[in-house]
């Protein structure tokens, strides 16, 4: 265990193998696995900057523990926090009150955390369309997206190809139980003639014939050039891998493909974040020479 990581459980915090006790306020992301996260290093070269007085901390926390977890914020010391994979879903439905970004998705990213009660919202879509339009090379948006993956970073990049006005869009996810939920997602935002929710099968595609964006919200480690097409072909393909560092398999993108990693968006949804706890300004560029 990477010794900078903090470990929640119901039986109290555990840091660098030994019990803590935070004792100042302070600001974290949760996950499970959490300790291959760029977060705290790009926060905490925010906070100071800004000189703000509070430490950003990496937290394990396990799924069935979030809510013991939430309890514990009632002493008032954990102000706010990021929300990584996988638990972007369960913290949403643990939220007293959710913006109107993290409602339409059903999923948070960033929560404040005010007299024990958790206000939740989403910049991961905003920080997906910043980077998804600032990669593409042609003058209009491609005319096909995809989407592998189906939990909540899926439904924020599916949110972020509609803002850019992709005007086709593949939701794919590998269990049937994904597909369903992401169908009912669709559904009840009236989305289902405009985005398709198919099997994702690893059965490499032939090269595409259009303008094409890929969006891999797989798990870290998880390959997705099998889902991917052989070839870019004779048009422009993007795929935007919103892992980076460890989390990223060591794998040839297809011929011609553009790829992006998860780097440039994490700093856009971690500014965000940080605008939304502490307003403006963001020290954008501390932020960024935070990051490899």
């Amino acid at each position: 265990m990477n010794p900078d990581v903090a470990v929640y459980t119901p039986g109290g915090w555990r840091r660098a193998g030994e019990p803590w006790r935070p004792e100042q306020p302070f600001y974290a992301v949760l996950g499970d696995p959490i300790a291959h996260s760029l977060s705290p290093a790009m926060q905490n070269a925010a906070l100071d900057e800004r000189e703000l007085p509070y430490e950003y901390v990496a937290v394990q926390v396990a799924h069935e523990h979030l809510a013991a977890l939430k309890r514990e914020t009632r002493d008032g010391l954990l102000l706010g926090f990021n929300v990584t994979a996988p638990h972007k879903e369960a913290a949403s439905a643990l939220c007293d009150g959710r913006t109107d970004a993290a409602r339409v998705l059903g999923a948070v990213n960033t929560v404040k955390v005010e007299e024990g009660r958790w206000l939740g919202h989403n910049t991961d879509s905003g920080g997906m369309v910043t980077v998804l339009a600032e990669a593409w090379r042609g003058e209009e948006p491609p005319s096909r997206g995809v989407v592998l993956g189906a939990g909540g970073s899926g439904r924020a990049a599916v949110e972020a190809l509609l803002r850019w006005d992709v005007p086709r869009i593949e939701l794919m996810n590998r269990s049937a139980a994904g597909r369903e939920r992401a169908a009912a997602w669709l559904a009840d935002r009236g989305l289902r003639d405009r985005v398709a929710v198919r099997p994702l099968e690893a059965d490499r595609e032939p090269p595409q014939t259009e303008p094409t964006a890929w969006v891999c919200c797989l798990a870290g480690g998880v390959p997705c050039a099998p889902y991917l097409p052989v070839a870019a072909g004779p048009d422009q393909a993007l795929l935007l891998d919103l892992r980076y560092g460890g989390q990223r398999p060591a794998e040839s993108p297809p011929l011609g493909m553009h790829v992006v990693d998860g780097l440039p968006v994490l700093m856009m949804q971690g500014g965000l974040s940080f605008a939304w706890w502490f307003g403006p300004p963001v020290p954008w560029t501390a932020m960024r020479a935070a990051l490899p």
